[in-house]
């Protein structure tokens, strides 16, 4: 094999570290951004759906899919800020004291957990669950006209 060949392979692959070295962070916010982007999406379809059912009588539901992507989102939960301390363990919403108090405070009634432990919250006009739940995986739910408000709910609720 060549002495010039073997040195050329050598550069290359230090050359090909040297990118992934200093391109990951890079890459890393190109993902979270494209990450914040469908979840901005997502409210956005949320808050557009949860209008049209005000426009529906009273009763009247739709159906809406919340996506989640695993590397975005590890939970959502829907929540009553004024009850933002009441525990629902059969729908997932377990807060912690912070927690709790984040989504009271800021009157979020969507609040979004991600992977890094961090967490957004939401208020969406109009939106009051009847109980505090989470989900962790893409599915169904149902906003319902309740007069007022909208509530939300699984499909099976």
């Amino acid at each position: 094999m060549d002495v010039s060949l073997v040195f050329g392979i050598i550069f290359a692959s230090i050359v090909m570290g040297l990118i992934v070295f200093f391109g990951y962070n890079y890459i890393n916010q190109m993902m979270m951004l494209s990450c914040q982007s469908q979840l901005g999406q997502q409210i956005e379809k949320m808050d557009s759906t949860i209008k049209s059912t005000l426009t529906l009588s009273k009763g009247s539901a739709q159906e809406f899919d919340i996506l989640l992507q695993s590397n975005c989102v590890t939970k959502i939960c829907f929540v009553d800020p004024e009850q933002a301390s009441i525990e629902n363990e059969a729908g997932g919403w377990m807060p912690d004291e912070f927690t709790a108090y984040f989504a009271s405070r800021n009157k979020f009634n969507v609040i979004i957990f991600k992977p890094d432990n961090g967490m957004d919250g939401y208020e969406i006009a109009k939106l009051k669950p009847s109980a505090n739940f989470c989900l962790t995986s893409s599915k169904k739910v149902i906003f319902r006209n309740t007069g007022v408000l909208v509530d939300v709910g699984p499909p099976n609720a």
